[in-house]
């Protein structure tokens, strides 16, 4: 028994050596074949960035992109310069041309190593005249939906899309809604125009009924009547809507609110029940990840666009108590922040 014993023993060392030596052999062999390591911060010292933001410093968005882009670049040796378009404002064709001709000339005496752009504006008046298919590699971030549009990607142009986790935010409102009709209500843009038609054509079929209000006033008597006309809301950006008061506004949903309401701008997420938001530093973290990439050698018409992928759920204690809805404790638990919790006091 006790040989016995120490065969099998010795059989269960044998495995243990076995197994340690090809952990050690794998450690040493590093990334599998195909696969890119990382480039070590600090790495690139004396290279330059320039991140050309189409919009102003301090909105939401924005503000979230940058602490994306700074948090990579961080301890990099990189230098990075930011140069803001402000079209979010400023929608006069002439202004947007003149903003893109600034940054071009920002370009040509920073003289960076990688441009960073985000979001449509930088793509149209920047990227498409002035940078695509020059020697200068560029990474967009932000571009809605698709990027065809823009002829990109191309030979030294790459990025990520900003996409929208539309039917995540939908099947949370269904399960409060009386019926399958959805509503959208928004700012009257020519941006949120283009998010109706996308919507309807990629999701719902044409079946999703639009409000878009021109001012605050109009805002709610748009909200007002589409409590009478659909089963679920999404309330969509107010950012470019003239007259809009936050504690107003909030005040009035919380006072008339009858159905689920929902959003996927985290900004809204004090005046909406459900919130299922991108992540603005998702984009950014992306886009210079690729940018440090490309300072490592790789070229930009070989790296893939991409898509975003993460999400924050934010649940309004205070809206859906409004609305007389009772959100089960899994939902409570899954969320990424609850807020509104003083109105149950």
């Amino acid at each position: 028994m006790l040989r016995m014993a120490n065969s099998r023993l010795k059989r269960r060392m044998l495995w243990i050596g076995l197994w340690a030596a090809l952990a050690a052999v794998l450690l040493c062999v590093g990334p599998a074949a195909g696969e890119r390591p990382s480039p070590a911060r600090g790495s690139f010292p004396g290279k330059k960035v320039l991140w050309v933001d189409s919009y102003h410093e301090g909105y939401a968005w924005t503000a979230g992109i940058e602490r994306g882009i700074r948090q990579v670049l961080q301890n990099s040796g990189v230098q990075l310069r930011i140069e803001r378009m402000n079209t979010k404002w400023n929608r006069e064709e002439g202004f947007r041309q003149a903003a893109a001709l600034k940054a071009k000339a920002v370009i040509e005496e920073f003289r960076p190593d990688v441009v960073i752009a985000s979001d449509d504006n930088a793509a149209k008046y920047l990227i498409v005249p002035h940078l695509k298919d020059t020697d200068l590699s560029v990474v967009f971030c932000g571009i809605n939906w698709d990027a065809s549009p823009y002829g990109l990607p191309c030979r030294n142009v790459t990025g990520m899309v900003e996409v929208e986790p539309v039917e995540t935010l939908v099947r949370h409102l269904r399960r409060y809604a009386e019926g399958d009709r959805l509503g959208y209500l928004s700012a009257d843009t020519v941006s949120e125009r283009k998010v109706v038609s996308a919507y309807n054509q990629r999701f719902f079929n044409g079946q999703m009924k639009s409000y878009l209000a021109r001012d605050f006033a109009q805002f709610k008597e748009l909200f007002l009547r589409a409590q009478q006309e659909v089963d679920m809301l999404y309330i969509a950006n107010h950012s470019d809507m003239p007259g809009w008061d936050s504690t107003l506004a909030e005040d009035f949903l919380a006072r008339h609110v009858k159905l689920p309401t929902g959003s996927r701008l985290a900004y809204m997420e004090r005046y909406v029940i459900v919130t299922v938001a991108k992540v603005p530093e998702e984009q950014g973290e992306w886009a210079a990840r690729t940018a440090l990439r490309i300072l490592d050698g790789a070229v930009p018409g070989a790296i893939p666009l991409a898509a975003n992928e993460r999400a924050s759920l934010t649940l309004n204690l205070k809206m859906a108590k409004a609305a007389g809805i009772v959100l089960p404790i899994s939902t409570l638990n899954a969320a990424s922040k609850v807020i509104g919790q003083e109105a149950l006091r």
